[in-house]
């Protein structure tokens, strides 16, 4: 079905939204930084909610996202891991490229 919603819409898999996300744009509104290839607010806070449980692999996050989330499908994992990683909000705790075995965690806040 995910394959479906992507295959008809490959921007935003037609638009789904999951209800437990909070902080994601309104329906209707565009988002200017999706076309320079940011990922989509609503697969970051997913993945920060999946994160919030505890460190875990990319793949073990994108297995969540294919069946516990609305739209999003395994290979958004990396995706969403690779750019949550460049804007510091995750940490990667296996040594090397940063790939699908690669296990992650929530970035430690340091608070003022």
């Amino acid at each position: 079905m995910k394959d479906a919603m992507w295959k008809v819409d490959d921007l935003d898999g037609e638009s789904f939204r999951d209800p437990r996300t909070r902080g994601a744009k309104a329906d209707g509104q565009l988002d200017l930084f999706q076309a320079a290839g940011l990922i989509d607010d609503e697969l970051a806070e997913l993945v920060t909610q999946r994160l919030s449980t505890g460190a875990t692999t990319v793949e073990a996050i994108g297995e969540w996202l294919l069946t516990e989330t609305a739209r999003w499908m395994p290979k958004h994992a990396l995706k969403a891991a690779r750019q949550m990683r460049q804007d510091g909000l995750i940490a990667v705790q296996s040594p090397g490229k940063l790939t699908t075995k690669s296990r992650i965690s929530l970035q430690a806040q340091v608070r003022a």
